[in-house]
């Protein structure tokens, strides 16, 4: 006899010794992932891959729900050592005879070691084991630390596991988990045995109730509930309807795909609920580490974005092809975070068109040729150029917009060049300060050329495809004074009380003069003025300052209205993919002839804009170093004869504008480009303008008679450097 005690005792022995501590499965290290709005409130999305979880620390776990959770499961719990020994013998009987009334007889230990380890079998052998482990489990952890696990990783039914994932499943989103009532967790803990069939909202059989009745009862007899609290509360609370929102479909789901791969690509560490680390690297990974995400995007300016392209007053669908693609995106310059962006209807049927589809530029890369310019120190916004079409520059032939030879101009400004969007002005300045000097001003705002168009003249004229993220980003570097900011939406992440990320550590990737800048943007208010190729953008603003540039490439596959004002910065674009992502014509359709980017692009931006500042302060741009007129007395200047057609060459009509579009009420003169500043500063200027622009006029005339050079000095490459000055 005593031999089969020692073997059996050595055997129990040998079990425990050879039984490890249980580690986590996979489905039980899910946590819910939550994405906010800038509000850090307003929630955006939830993520969990089917498994919500929220999981709270032992100190926010309810005590509700700790009180209810022994007085049902398991009321030696604070002084077992994490077994029942006649709670094994019942279940072990239950197994032998097939009498399931007998239960399991799992003390909330074993529960919580089923739960994690996923062994659901009603066998010796896992009984045996889960016994072990729940021993090693209670020497290993605090009561609290078991309570606060089980409780955050038993199924409660709705998809949803742990207390914090349920509070939210049955009672609503507005309600704290952490101020759960002894009636709320009554019900909750109630239904655990079968928490799918015994849902108060589709439970017909009552349950429900008897299993709130009995915890309710339970509560009392352990103490922790007042009888007059159980008598005061004999039917269990109201649940909320059980809700299934579709987080990434329709436009916001653009929004919620680009904070999550974002918060990926940033492959930080996060601790998992098995207390160890983990890198989250993939989107899957994101959404099921526990995260709490701010994003940047605010959910009023989201909201202004998706009502403004759904109204079809701003954004006509008659007769639009169904093809056609828009995009609009909005900035905040001083931090580049994103703040609303519309990318399509839905991502199930159409690809982003803000951050992955892309667009030849157009017109609206001429801002940054005139800023590498104003940066080189040579050029000023007093310069005047010959505005003649077409011309052909160094062996490159561009026309101006308009029928015919192209809408003629004389010796106009580098404002009036701006304003009217003059393609020959903006190809001559970029022959004299060279293409590379755009391709880098470009490459540093974060809207590359691309390589094989360094060095050609025509990349002014926006030939190269961009997208329009990188647009907006470009535009609010200059809208913010010179501070290249990368653009984002993601503001915070957090795991519980820890910090896993922020982007108040961002800095600037490049900064440029801000006397440049202030000199850009003082030409690009002058586009939505009278005459501008955006003049109904200016009119809907009144004495707000709006600067921005038109684009339309050549052909009408593309148009756009990029614009700010010194707090927001939006870009929108519409342009056409065919099956094959090949480029195609916008036509014609929403009552415009011919769609350019101060037609429909422009319409909608001043709606959304109109929302989006409403309530806002006008505030007003860096003053430039010196306000010039955009509309100098011209000057005779020779009309070159063309030689050829211009390729992929941007338009913009300066008469097409939106029909009335709405304002902020506001009238009267802005403190930007007007018609009569500044006529004598052409005058004023250093000596050095006057003899470029009697050489410009000598270069023209040469180049009309049939003579060498092109704007470029022998030898120097078209676009590369070397030009000299003399010949224009």
């Amino acid at each position: 006899m005593l031999l089969i005690v020692l073997l059996v005792a050595g055997a129990g022995a040998f079990a425990y010794a050879s039984t490890p501590v249980p580690t986590m499965k996979e489905d039980a290290l899910v946590a819910t992932t939550t994405v906010y709005y800038s509000d850090g409130t307003t929630v955006m999305g939830e993520l969990n891959n089917g498994i919500d979880r929220k999981p709270l620390t032992a100190e926010q776990m309810p005590q509700a729900a700790k009180d209810a959770a022994v007085a049902s499961e398991d009321r030696t719990f604070y002084e077992n050592k994490g077994v029942s020994v006649t709670g094994i013998g019942r279940a072990v009987w239950g197994v032998i005879t097939g009498n399931s009334d007998l239960g399991g007889g799992s003390t909330i230990t074993q529960q919580y070691v089923k739960n994690i380890t996923g062994n659901d079998q009603r066998a010796y052998a896992r009984k045996a084991t889960e016994a072990v482990q729940a021993l090693k489990v209670d020497q290993k952890y605090s009561k609290d630390q078991i309570l606060t696990s089980y409780l955050n990783t038993v199924y409660f039914g709705r998809g949803a596991y742990g207390i914090g994932a349920a509070t939210e499943a049955y009672f609503g989103p507005d309600v704290d988990p952490t101020q759960l009532t002894h009636e709320q967790a009554a019900l909750l803990i109630g239904i655990l045995p079968a928490p799918s069939a015994w849902d108060p909202a589709t439970d017909t059989g009552g349950n429900a109730q008897k299993r709130y009745t009995y915890v309710m009862g339970a509560m009392q007899g352990m103490g922790t509930v007042s009888a007059d609290e159980v008598a005061a509360n004999p039917t269990m609370p109201a649940v909320a309807e059980q809700q299934k929102p579709q987080w990434f479909s329709g436009p916001n789901g653009y929004v919620l795909s680009q904070v999550v791969s974002e918060v990926a690509s940033k492959e930080l560490s996060v601790a998992t609920l098995a207390g160890g680390a983990q890198i989250v690297d993939t989107t899957d990974a994101v959404a099921t580490s526990g995260l709490q995400i701010v994003s940047t995007v605010d959910a009023g300016l989201q909201a202004a974005a998706v009502e403004t392209m759904q109204d079809t007053d701003v954004y006509p669908d008659r007769n639009r092809p169904a093809t056609v693609r828009a995009g609009l995106v909005s900035i905040d310059p001083q931090t580049g975070g994103v703040k609303a962006m519309y990318s399509g209807d839905d991502p199930k049927t159409q690809f982003d068109s803000v951050t992955y589809g892309a667009a030849q530029a157009g017109s609206t890369f001429k801002p940054f040729t005139l800023l590498a310019a104003l940066e080189s120190g040579d050029v000023t916004l007093s310069d005047t150029f010959d505005g003649s079409s077409p011309q052909t520059i160094d062996g490159y032939t561009v026309p101006n917009y308009g029928s015919g030879r192209g809408e003629q101009f004389g010796d106009i400004n580098l404002v009036k060049a701006t304003a009217d969007s003059v393609n020959t002005v903006y190809v001559r300045l970029n022959d004299e300060i060279g293409p590379e000097a755009t391709a880098q001003v470009a490459e540093q705002l974060g809207a590359p050329v691309a390589p094989s168009e360094t060095g050609l003249l025509s990349n002014v004229l926006g030939t190269s495809t961009v997208k329009p993220i990188q647009m907006a980003q470009a535009y609010a570097a200059l809208a913010n004074g010179g501070d290249v900011r990368t653009a984002h939406f993601v503001s915070t992440v957090k795991q519980g009380e820890d910090t896993r990320y922020s982007d108040e550590n961002l800095t600037p990737t490049h900064s440029f003069d801000p006397d440049a800048v202030a000199d850009t943007v003082y030409a690009m208010q002058a586009v939505t003025k009278s005459g501008g190729t955006a003049a109904s953008v200016g009119k809907a603003f009144g004495k707000r300052p709006v600067a921005g540039k038109t684009g339309t490439t050549n052909g009408n596959k593309a148009a756009w209205f990029n614009g700010f004002t010194p707090q927001l910065e939006t870009a929108v674009v519409l342009y056409n993919s065919g099956e094959k992502g090949e480029q195609l014509s916008l036509g014609s359709w929403g009552g415009v002839k011919e769609v350019t980017g101060g037609t429909i692009p422009a319409k909608i931006w001043t709606s959304y804009m109109t929302k989006a500042l409403k309530g806002t302060d006008v505030a007003q741009f860096p003053k430039p170093s010196r306000q010039v007129s955009s509309d100098p007395t011209p000057t005779a200047t020779p009309t070159p004869t063309p030689t050829e057609t211009a390729t992929a060459t941007p338009t913009d009509d300066p008469s097409a504008s939106p029909s009335e579009s709405p304002t902020d009420g506001e009238t009267g003169a802005t403190d930007g480009p007007t018609q009569d500043e500044g006529d004598t500063a052409q005058a004023a200027g250093p000596p050095s303008i006057a003899d470029r622009a009697s050489a410009r006029i000598g270069a023209a005339a040469q180049a009309a008679q049939g003579g060498p050079g092109q704007g470029r000095g022998a030898g120097g490459p078209a676009g590369g450097p070397g030009a000299g000055r003399a010949q224009g």
